[in-house]
């Protein structure tokens, strides 16, 4: 297999002219309803949250106190306040340390159609404290009581591990003993007078595989189904009402959709049918890549060095698996989500438990043309859709405003109440720092 042995590339992102710093609308989509709040059969006097990166509000590549504010298990407890909800403490990192892991912003827009934004990340007022004995931060603690228990990076595999403290530093941070102490246990003991939980765990079992490119392998259902039975079993106790949330379909996402489309856009004007890659599916183990395919975000900032040394212009230079989503293993992820969401729905169900599908709202923003909601109009693409973070996967302050208002959607329905859904357009999309 040959392809032609020069290409020119430029990752084309003028879609970024017109962006904003943030956008503001006041109108409040419960206007004049008419209709007063009301908690239904639910009670909300103490919300705890259970889940992972999404639960803690990680956005642009990071965890940092204004994303920690707005998170939707804070969306959330703020309009259960109308209802009777109480207070609601989450792991907050301080003013001094503002800035937590470090993040990414989003400096400057490209200079031309054919350029780049300049990003760079946050490197002071940061929540670190030291390094682990392998080198990576550890966080400032914060191991008082606490109701949102997002862990980024968590597995439904690993809520049983009681070592898992020492490899994660985002449950290490949280937890006294991180050697001895289960996910499963933490949540235990921060459940103590809960009235009501979310919980949105599942996400990494099959976000992992998919930005490894296939690489890092997926949770077995067997182990997925114990560990989800467990930890409903606990979250449901004394009759305990909740909220469960499925993973979302997670190709439409910019991580695999951006680069995707600039790379078939140019292969389509040059006249080429593809470029090789490494696919496990395909006999010899490499093919040209063509419908079905992705290619991940990550491999933006080294595709010009990846074309100037003829990577991915012969099958004997071929793109490497990690950068690359093939069809097959979009079908393997799909059917395990599938499988994933399955389990999770038919336990809450069996639980008289209200279950989240997250793709009522992001299929709606992933089609053509978006989701419009008062005049304000929200779509999958990177930057300037302005449901998507700068990591291309996790959601701005916008992006969970709206799952926020899906799950009290789905509560209302349940629970027959009137929980009062949030305005989005009073919650930033990406923002253009200077």
């Amino acid at each position: 297999m040959q392809l032609k042995n020069r290409f020119r590339w430029g990752l084309m992102l003028s879609m970024f002219a017109g962006i904003n710093a943030c956008t503001n609308n006041d109108i409040d989509p419960n206007a004049g309803s008419g209709v007063a709040p009301t908690k239904g059969s639910a009670d909300f006097t103490k919300y705890v949250a259970v889940g992972n990166s999404l639960t803690a509000g990680y956005a642009d590549g990071g965890l940092y106190r204004e994303s920690q504010l707005n998170s939707y298990p804070s969306i959330l407890a703020t309009q259960f306040a109308t209802v009777g909800g109480g207070s609601f403490v989450q792991p907050l990192f301080t003013e001094a340390q503002l800035n937590g892991t470090g993040y990414l912003r989003l400096k400057k827009l490209p200079a031309s159609a054919t350029g780049l934004p300049t990003l760079d990340t946050a490197k002071t007022q940061l929540a670190v404290r030291g390094l682990s004995t392998a080198g990576t931060p550890l966080y400032t603690k914060f191991t008082d009581a606490n109701q949102n228990l997002g862990v980024p990076g968590i597995r439904m595999s690993d809520i049983l591990n009681p070592n898992y403290g020492s490899l994660n530093p985002y449950l290490e941070r949280l937890v006294s003993t991180p050697t001895a102490t289960t996910y499963f246990q933490y949540m235990s003991d921060n459940l103590n007078g809960a009235t009501f939980f979310t919980c949105w765990l599942g996400n990494n079992d099959a976000l992992g595989y998919a930005t490894s490119g296939g690489d890092t392998p997926l949770t077995p259902t067997a182990l997925f189904t114990t560990n989800f039975t467990a930890a409903m079993n606990k979250l449901t106790e004394g009759n305990r009402k909740g909220v469960v949330i499925g993973i979302p379909s997670i190709t439409i996402t910019p991580y695999f959709t951006t680069v995707t489309a600039q790379v078939n856009t140019l292969l389509k004007a040059q006249g080429i049918p593809g470029l090789a890659i490494r696919s496990k599916s395909a006999p010899g183990g490499v093919r040209l890549s063509g419908t079905g395919d992705y290619f991940l975000l990550s491999i933006a900032s080294v595709f010009n060095s990846f074309i100037a040394q003829g990577v991915g212009l012969s099958a004997a230079n071929p793109i490497p698996d990690q950068y690359v989503l093939d069809a097959s293993e979009v079908a393997t992820l799909n059917a395990s989500i599938n499988t994933y969401n399955g389990i999770m729905k038919t336990q809450a169900d069996a639980k008289g438990i209200a279950y989240v599908d997250p793709n009522a709202v992001l299929n709606q923003v992933a089609a053509t043309g978006g989701l419009t909601q008062n005049g304000i109009n929200y779509t999958a693409s990177f930057i300037q859709g302005g449901v998507f973070s700068l990591d291309g996967i996790h959601l701005t302050p916008a992006g969970y405003a709206l799952m926020a208002n899906e799950i009290i959607k789905q509560i209302n329905a349940k629970y027959t109440a009137t929980i009062p859904t949030v305005n989005p357009a009073n919650y930033r999309r990406v923002l253009l720092q200077q």
